[in-house]
Order: structure tokens, then C-alpha cells, then sequence
């Protein structure tokens, strides 16, 4: 099974790809310079060169405080890239785990963690962009695509609160 992870640059795609190449998975590592998902000849590029049965998008918008002054690059990347990979997985049958946020939510919720049923309420215009990611990736590949949400990434890669407070 070959795996195409895009935002593989960032710090959740560097862990991702760390991870399953340490389990001899076939992967082709794909950052922002290599695929930017919000160009459709660039999606469809990738997918006919690397032939993907299954992608994990860690591509996204989250500078979450710049996404209010600037929320239609967030969309653009949040939203439309998710559903221009959805479309090229269903066109070539690979399937897709999209990567989402707690931010989806309102954050006045009582129980944690939030139920899966419990209605998406964004208040900001990160979780906004990244709820219309998740409804396009499902309108788009119902039957052969995940969304996952998390909260709090931290990692190896990259800038995260564990880092800088630990930096501290």
C-alpha cells in the first residue's frame, strides 16, 4: 500500500511520515514546495505520478489568530484543498484521513472529550474553515474517508505549547 501524506513539512506530517516509515509503510512525503492542495493541476499531478491507495492530509491553514484578519486564505487551504484531495481519491479510489480540530466546536461544552454527535459551532474563523474542510471531504468520499479531530498538536517537529513550555 503506498501512503501519501501532504503537509508532510509540518509538524504533524513529519511525525506521520516518521512514523510509518519506521514500520516499512511505502510513503511519499509530500510538503507545501511539492503539493500545494489548493491548485487542482497540482493535486491532480501528484496523484498521477505517485498513485496513492490511501492519503493522510496534514496540510492545513493553522495560524488560528491570523485566520480572522485573513480567512479566505484559511478557506482556500482548509476547505477547497481538502475537497480537491477528496475528489482526486475518489477519481483514482484511494481512500483519505483528513485531519481536523476541536476548534469545530463551540468550546462550552462540559464533557470531555466532546461526543461525536455533539453539533460543530465554531466560533472562530479557523474552526470555521477547517468544519467546511471536514464537510467537503464527506460530501465528497462518504464511503472511503475519515476525518480525525484533535486538539493540542505537540511532536518531535515543529513549534508546540509542550516545546515552548519546556523552552521556558
Amino acid at each position: 500500500m503506498r501512503w501519501l501524506v501532504t503537509g508532510a513539512g509540518g509538524m504533524l506530517g513529519q511525525d506521520v511520515v516518521d512514523t510509518l516509515r519506521s514500520r516499512g509503510a511505502d510513503v511519499v512525503a509530500l510538503d507545501r514546495a511539492a503539493l500545494d492542495v489548493t491548485r487542482p493541476d497540482a493535486v491532480e499531478a501528484a496523484f498521477a505520478e505517485h498513485r496513492p491507495d490511501l492519503v493522510v492530509n496534514c496540510a492545513a491553514y493553522t495560524a488560528v489568530d491570523d485566520a480572522e484578519t485573513d480567512e479566505e486564505r484559511a478557506l482556500c487551504v482548509n476547505a477547497d484543498g481538502p475537497r480537491l484531495l477528496a475528489r482526486a481519491c475518489a477519481a483514482s479510489g484511494a481512500r483519505l484521513l483528513h485531519v481536523s480540530t476541536d476548534y469545530v466546536f463551540s468550546g462550552t461544552a462540559r464533557t470531555s472529550p466532546y461526543p461525536e454527535d455533539l453539533p460543530p459551532a465554531p466560533r472562530t474563523a479557523y474552526g470555521r474553515t477547517k468544519l467546511a474542510g471536514e464537510r467537503a471531504v464527506l460530501a465528497e468520499l462518504p464511503q472511503t474517508s475519515a476525518v480525525v479531530r484533535t486538539a493540542w498538536l505537540y511532536g518531535v517537529h515543529g513549534r508546540s505549547f509542550v516545546r515552548t513550555m519546556l523552552d521556558l
